[in-house]
């Protein structure tokens, strides 16, 4: 048996000093790592407060509540609305997913409230709020529209001569003589005027589309798109949040996705 002579003691001593100090030093650390973590969890909650008693068409005129909220909102947008709408915002042209980059709206203007009431109640959501006022008929079937039995179908050639008139609504070359049919189709027996106004420039109190404007929700613009949805009708969904996520981050959503139609994330291109 080797005996333990003094120096391996005074050796194992400092070992266990040493050991000691990292400890004492790592611990400090974990300390100091805990009071900051502590101390920003505190800032946050008082952000959040302040976030929630705001008026949401202020934020945007705060820059620091607007980056705090923008900051948080985009987490709240990749992990809930990237799925539809992309991890851009861009949306999907042939899903009728919106482009929530470009600024021109089908609900409300813009505004961080609009974007809010949209993301609390949805659109054709299942909730008693959510924006259900309209939905686009579908004039080729027998009855175009459930909620207005009176509304009548309309033929093929009917249907394309209102699309001429929607391009002389837009500044378009067309057919003049089929735009004039168009127009009179548009202003009586099509009914359109009263979802779109008679000057084909939506409204955006029911969600009704600019039909004179280069940006659309479905499609290109082009001929077959506009007669697809002219002749198919169209009734997008967006799920309401109001009962899944917080308050908050749904206003912080709401916000980010302001940040969007306003340089937060400049489109690359017209459509996807």
């Amino acid at each position: 048996m080797v005996g333990i002579g003094r120096d391996d003691l005074r050796a194992a001593a400092r070992r266990i000093g040493a050991l000691g100090l990292r400890m004492r030093a790592a611990l400090g650390v974990g300390v100091v790592v805990c009071i900051a973590l502590a101390a920003l969890a505190v800032a946050n909650a008082q952000q959040e407060a302040r976030l929630l008693r705001s008026d949401p068409d202020s934020i945007p005129g705060d820059a620091g509540l607007m980056r705090f909220a923008a900051e948080r909102g985009a987490s709240v947008f990749k992990s809930h609305c990237a799925n539809c709408h992309g991890a851009e915002g861009r949306g999907h042209y042939t899903l009728g997913v919106a482009n929530l980059t470009d600024n021109d709206w089908l609900y409300g203007e813009g505004d961080v409230s609009d974007i809010e009431q949209v993301a609390l109640y949805g659109i054709r959501a299942q909730n008693s709020r959510t924006w259900k006022l309209a939905d686009m008929p579908a004039f080729a079937r027998p009855r175009p529209y459930p909620r207005e039995p009176l509304i009548q179908p309309l033929t093929p050639g009917d249907i394309n001569d209102v699309i001429q008139f929607l391009r002389v609504a837009a500044a378009q070359p067309a057919d003049g003589a089929a735009a004039a049919r168009g127009a009179a189709i548009f202003a009586t027996r099509g009914g359109c005027y009263d979802c779109h106004s008679h000057d084909a420039r939506g409204d955006p109190a029911i969600g009704a589309p600019n039909l004179a404007d280069p940006i659309w929700l479905y499609g290109d613009g082009s001929s077959q798109w506009l007669y697809d949805s002219i002749a198919y009708g169209r009734a997008g969904v967006c799920p309401a949040w109001v009962n899944l996520l917080s308050p908050a981050k749904i206003l912080e959503a709401s916000v980010y996705v302001y940040t969007l139609s306003h340089g937060g994330s400049p489109p690359k291109t017209s459509l996807p």
